[in-house]
């Protein structure tokens, strides 16, 4: 399956309609099976579900976190994976779970700011916790805007880089183990248009901010070669109109 991970700015200055046609066909024409959305409008959401399913998308929003005005989702291409139930989520933490036969997908988006570290590392420890128990039921998936670096302590959770009992394989470090390229920023630098915009609204100068490494596609457990597992088959491009990359990374099939 070619699943995406995309946070796709909370910023239509032509409407939510047109923006999620732009969103949708970015996706279909990649052929995408399932995404991980972030930044979806509440205000916003039944015109980029409308734009959504003329093109053949499913898109199920997580629940709206007191504070914020914009949620995570997870989309998929209709009729190409049958959900099991509706969304669910993790209390304290922005996300959407979707669940399906066989598999399920996460969409999360992590606490934003340099110092909120912690607040990072709690989220990802509620995320483990949560999704871990779903392995048993086929391949789980966790993907996002983590607002967070390499070597964070939430990554590095992830990572099996400390003393807790669990491993996630990420779709990047997988390319890059099998010489297959990258790891590359997922964040756009200053000198794309919309991450110009985003900088100069925080007072920033656009062409001192450079590309970062925040966005992740993670699968449970230690499943290199395993079916639900990522082949290194990873894309990072500037594909729409958003301060991110759009991600697409492949996985192993059940009958591969």
């Amino acid at each position: 399956m070619l699943i995406a991970q995309w946070n796709i700015l909370d910023r239509a200055p032509e409407g939510w309609e047109a923006k999620g046609a732009v969103l949708a066909d970015a996706l279909v024409r990649r052929g995408v099976d399932a995404a991980c959305l972030q930044e979806v409008p509440a205000d916003g959401l039944d015109a980029l579900a409308a734009a959504f399913a003329e093109r053949g998308l499913t898109l199920a929003a997580g629940r709206l976190r007191q504070g914020r005005t914009d949620l995570c989702a997870v989309c998929w291409r209709t009729g190409a994976l049958e959900p099991v139930g509706g969304p669910s989520g993790v209390p304290g933490v922005d996300c959407a779970i979707q669940a399906f036969d066989g598999l399920a997908v996460c969409s999360y988006h992590g606490a934003w700011g340099a110092f909120r570290q912690r607040e990072r590392l709690d989220e990802a420890r509620l995320l483990d916790a949560r999704l871990s128990r779903c392995a048993a039921k086929g391949a789980v998936l966790l993907c996002g805007d983590f607002n967070a670096m390499p070597g964070e302590p939430a990554i590095r959770l992830l990572s099996g880089l400390t003393e807790a009992p669990t491993f996630w394989t990420e779709a990047q470090d997988t390319a890059v183990m099998l010489g297959m390229g990258g790891p590359y920023p997922t964040a756009l630098p200053g000198t794309s248009a919309e991450a110009a915009a985003t900088a100069r609204s925080q007072g920033l100068e656009p062409s001192l901010v450079p590309g970062r490494r925040i966005d992740y596609m993670f699968s449970y457990g230690w499943n290199h070669g395993r079916p639900g597992g990522w082949t290194g088959n990873v894309s990072v491009e500037d594909a729409g109109p958003s301060d991110h990359a759009l991600l697409t990374a492949r996985t192993l099939d059940q009958d591969a």
